[in-house]
């Protein structure tokens, strides 16, 4: 069923057209915007005529429709000489993470812009902690016209640099996870997402999922993850067992599932659970909301920060939503030495 548009559904001197005509007749000269639309993200298919419709209403807007990721290269080096300051990218987390990585590694933009994340994929963790919020649709409308007010909010995260093997380019995104978190993602794709569940509440059960699936599921034989994670701030020296592996440079996740309490000044947020998971069921709901317990590193639950990390293992790792694979002897490194502005 198609999304209702509140633009779509009123008339030209509605309330949407209102904005869009107190737009053109204001005297502020307002600088491009670009916008992003991934027509495979899951919730575009429903929601694109109406996603055009309000962005002809504001001239300045520039928007691209591209089929994945196909052409955005050209679409990012189209929208550095219309001199965009601001990109919006209508998609998922996956798609936010492919123009970071694109505009970053190929230097894409003269000035960097400021993002805005549109949450419109299967997964919107990104859009979630720093972007857009609700309908699509409304929220688009909404955020061009506080933009032409001057009354957009602004704010910083730092993006993680993942490098897997020493010869690839870095992908950058904000939020990754490996070992049982794997297992628990795909399970989420197949038996959640798949019979309809909301997006926030798919990722939410994914994480949560994979913890409580330690506590009260069938315990593994073999440990899902075998890592040794690298940094002056590590509290563990060598290979370790581990149940699962969490690292995010956002600040809050969803649904309130947020499994991160260690403290410090690194940009990188890092928890591990060990194996075999102990006293998990105890531990859980304090997991779950980041709280610590005097009693977690004698469990072998560990959170802490950093600001860039070596690590040496061998699986498949779930980073913004993507599945990528790390193959024997391909370290991985992590860097924070990007940030990005987000506006919402």
């Amino acid at each position: 069923m198609k999304e209702p548009s509140r633009i779509a559904s009123l008339a030209w001197f509605g309330e949407g057209a209102g904005r869009a005509g107190r737009f053109l007749s204001g005297t502020r000269q307002m600088s491009a915007v670009g916008l992003i639309i991934n027509v495979r993200s899951s919730r575009v298919r429903s929601i694109l005529g109406d996603l055009l419709h309000v962005a002809k209403q504001f001239p300045t807007v520039r928007a691209s429709v591209l089929n994945g990721v196909d052409g955005l290269d050209k679409a990012l080096s189209d929208l550095n000489r219309a001199k965009i300051d601001t990109l919006m990218v209508a998609g998922g987390d996956g798609t936010i993470q492919a123009a970071f990585t694109d505009a970053i590694n190929m230097r894409r933009f003269e000035h960097a812009p400021r993002y805005v994340a549109i949450p419109c994929g299967m997964t919107n963790v990104i859009a979630a902690d720093c972007g857009l919020k609700g309908s699509p649709i409304d929220a688009l409308d909404q955020f061009l016209w506080r933009r032409n007010q001057g009354e957009v909010k602004r704010q910083k995260r730092s993006l993680m640099g993942v490098r897997i093997g020493e010869s690839a380019a870095p992908v950058y995104g904000f939020f990754l996870g490996a070992g049982a978190f794997t297992t628990a993602v795909k399970y989420s794709r197949a038996e959640i997402q798949a019979k309809g569940a909301k997006r926030s509440v798919a990722m939410g059960l994914s994480i949560g999922g994979a913890i409580l699936s330690a506590a009260f599921g069938e315990k593994p034989v073999d440990p899902p993850l075998v890592a040794d994670l690298r940094a002056p701030e590590a509290p563990d020296v060598g290979p370790r067992p581990m149940t699962m592996a969490l690292m995010t440079t956002l600040r809050r996740l969803v649904l309130g599932v947020n499994p991160f309490w260690g403290e410090g000044p690194g940009a990188l947020r890092i928890t591990t659970i060990g194996f075999p998971a102990r006293k998990i069921m105890s531990a859980a709901p304090s997991v779950l909301r980041g709280k610590s317990e005097p009693w977690f590193d004698e469990a072998g639950l560990k959170s802490w920060r950093t600001n860039a990390l070596e690590a040496d293992f061998e699986g498949t790792v779930v980073f913004d939503g993507e599945f990528f694979t790390v193959g024997a002897g391909e370290r991985v490194t992590i860097e924070t030495g990007h940030n990005a502005e987000f506006l919402n």
